[in-house]
């Protein structure tokens, strides 16, 4: 007997129920999603039409005026080929909208990570490949052009690279190191490799120089910036662990929902997400 395929549910899974069988007034989400063709609006519980349907997916919920929705739209894009055909491709560009469903960011972005634990605060990249932290104000914490990758903060921390060579490639001359929420280095950006923990409940960072790796453990870094010898590394081994490390294309789709490895679309994908997204 074929054993059946279980509907595996995360955060992003969605649920479709038709209008005439839903009681939206029982929904207490401030701004709750619909469809319209292809598109997606939002209403509130009273069937009020607070966000005409423009986006082509949505991630996160309103159930407090704190809250933020990040929102796509469609980009599409090509380039010329052999024989004058032309590659087409298209990818999300990300925005996002408050419990008004009023725009805070417009969807102008390649990838828009929310920092954990801090609802003000966001990792973007925009369509010249350049990372920034900003506020929801749009003020820069981190200014475009400092790294050449910023990943979304987590306890405080997010890692940061100098350094524009793929990961796959041995000795590419990558560094990197970690920030603060304030955009301060509060780890060297020194390291041949760092692993990713955003989103991933991990109580340390992997990070590697040379052919050695050790754990660092996160709750210890902010409080040792003056002493980083101050004995907060642990678990030291040698290890490979192709295949393991995340982050460096967060906010794509072949990494956010297909869940492939950044070494996986280093060698499959030659470095680029969005060929995941090859409409020819």
């Amino acid at each position: 007997m074929e054993k059946k395929e279980m509907l595996q549910v995360h955060k992003y899974t969605k649920i479709l129920v038709p209008a005439s069988s839903y009681n939206m007034q029982d929904d207490n989400r401030l701004l709750i999603p619909f469809t319209s063709g292809e598109n997606i609006g939002f209403v509130d519980n009273e069937g009020v039409i607070v966000v005409k349907p423009q986006f082509t997916m949505y991630y996160g919920d309103c159930y407090d005026e704190s809250d933020y929705i990040r929102v796509t739209v469609d980009y599409l894009y090509g380039f010329p080929r052999s024989g004058g055909r032309v590659a087409s491709y298209k990818r999300p560009m990300y925005g996002l909208i408050n419990f008004k469903g009023e725009t805070i960011f417009e969807p102008s972005f390649f990838s828009l990570i929310p920092a954990i634990g801090n609802k003000k605060l966001y990792t973007v990249q925009d369509k010249n490949l350049g990372y920034a932290v900003l506020n929801i104000d749009g003020t820069e914490v981190v200014p475009y052009g400092k790294y050449s990758y910023i990943d979304g903060f987590d306890k405080g921390l997010a890692r940061v690279k100098i350094g524009n060579v793929t990961n796959w490639q041995k000795n590419n001359g990558n560094k990197w190191g970690l920030i603060n929420e304030n955009g301060d280095e509060v780890l060297p950006i020194e390291y041949d490799d760092m692993w990713s923990f955003y989103g991933k409940n991990r109580a340390t960072v992997r990070v590697v120089k040379g052919d050695f790796a050790q754990n660092i453990v996160l709750s210890e870094i902010l409080g040792v910036v003056e002493d980083q010898e101050s004995g907060s590394l642990s678990d030291n081994y040698y290890a490979d662990d192709y295949g393991s490390s995340y982050g460096e294309y967060a906010g794509s789709y072949a990494q956010d929902v297909e869940g492939y490895s950044d070494d996986v679309i280093d060698d499959a994908f030659d470095g680029d997400p969005d060929a995941y997204w090859n409409i020819d």
